[in-house]
Parts: C-alpha cells; structure tokens; sequence
C-alpha cells in the first residue's frame, strides 16, 4: 500500500511539473479546461467517461494512438489523461484488471514519445 501511493504521489508531481514547465500552467491537478482545441478536447472528455465506466484499457489505449501524433495539443491531452487516471485510487484500478504501475508505464511511454527522456530520468534514475 505504501508503495503504490509513492507511486500515485510521485506521477502527481511529475505531472504538476510538466505542466507548469511546458505549459507555464500552475494548476495541482491538471483538467480539460486547459485544452483550447474543441476537437481535442472531447475526445479526451470521451475517454475519461470510459475510465469512469471502466473501460481503463481502451481508453488508454486510444490515448497511445492519440498521441502518435506528437502535438503540443496531443501532449496535454496525455497529461490530463494519466493525471486523472492517477487520481482513481488503487481498488477502482484494480477492479477493471489495471494498476498503479501500468500508470506509470504510460506516463512514461507518453514522455519518450515527445523526446522527454531527461524527465523520466530525472525523476526515475
């Protein structure tokens, strides 16, 4: 238990320095609000209505598409994703087959793909 909330507290911080860093937003809990392009923005409001009916794996799955397409746009777009994905705790995760780590792992492969290696280092190594 202790583990994984190191986990969930360290991506919020990840996180939160992300989006002050690249985006000059100094907000705790980064939301859609945030996201000026229309388009963009529904479509991660439709996966956070899947992560909340459950559909975690699909969903993040279609964020990993998403995000193929490397725009500044698409990077939010991540960013608030994980974020409110980080934010369900453990037994929700847990309750439709997906965990604390896979969190992580996405945030990570999220990073890597924009070319932001140092931070996974930095906060990783």
């Amino acid at each position: 238990m202790f583990e994984q909330d190191y986990i969930m507290r360290q991506i919020q911080q990840i996180l939160k320095i992300l989006v002050k860093v690249l985006f000059n937003i100094d907000d705790k809990s980064p939301s859609l609000n945030l996201i000026q392009n229309v388009e963009v923005k529904e479509t991660v409001g439709d996966l956070l209505r899947k992560i909340d009916n459950g559909n975690i794996n699909q969903a993040e799955n279609e964020i990993s598409v998403m995000t193929d397409n490397t725009t500044t746009d698409n990077l939010l777009a991540g960013i608030i994703f994980y974020s409110y994905l980080n934010e369900k705790d453990d037994d929700y995760l847990e309750s439709y087959d997906f965990s604390r780590e896979e969190v992580e792992d996405g945030l990570k492969n999220l990073l890597s793909k924009y070319g932001l290696d140092d931070i996974i280092n930095i906060f990783y190594n």
